[in-house]
């Protein structure tokens, strides 16, 4: 089985997944008025989540099986900007997501736009090494 292209085939649909969420679905919640904010708000979360947990747990499976076979700088690198995103999701951008589940803050959303830049930014970076590997092996 080549789990190095299904890895780059769960990472490109999860690159395109938190560009979309980056650049419309974050900033659009400035938009959404705070008397429709929360059913707004609950329904997209219990949504994208439904769509991104399977693809991001995969992508771990993935990672463990290539990290078994192919053991090199490339398959460390993505190893560690798996650790990143996973760190950021959970450590950052759950706990927002749980305090705006309850709570509508202009801060709190601008807070979770700004620091979803690290998500963003290491799921680009896992698919170009992702990739780099790809031209070598």
């Amino acid at each position: 089985m080549n789990y190095l292209l299904l890895l780059i085939i769960i990472n490109s649909i999860l690159v395109g997944v938190i560009l979309m969420t980056q650049i419309l679905s974050y900033p659009l919640l400035l938009k959404v008025s705070k008397g429709n904010f929360y059913d707004y708000y609950n329904s997209y979360t219990k949504r994208i989540s439904f769509v991104v947990m399977p693809l991001m747990i995969f992508e771990v499976f993935l990672s463990v099986a290539l990290n078994i076979i192919s053991n090199n700088f490339y398959v460390f690198a993505s190893n560690i900007l798996l650790l990143i995103i996973w760190g950021s999701t959970f450590f950052i951008q759950v706990p927002i997501h749980n305090k705006l589940s309850s709570n509508y803050s202009y801060q709190l959303i601008n807070k979770l736009i700004f620091s979803n830049w690290i998500r963003t930014f290491a799921w680009i970076c896992k698919l170009v090494t992702l990739l780099k590997l790809k031209m070598i092996l």
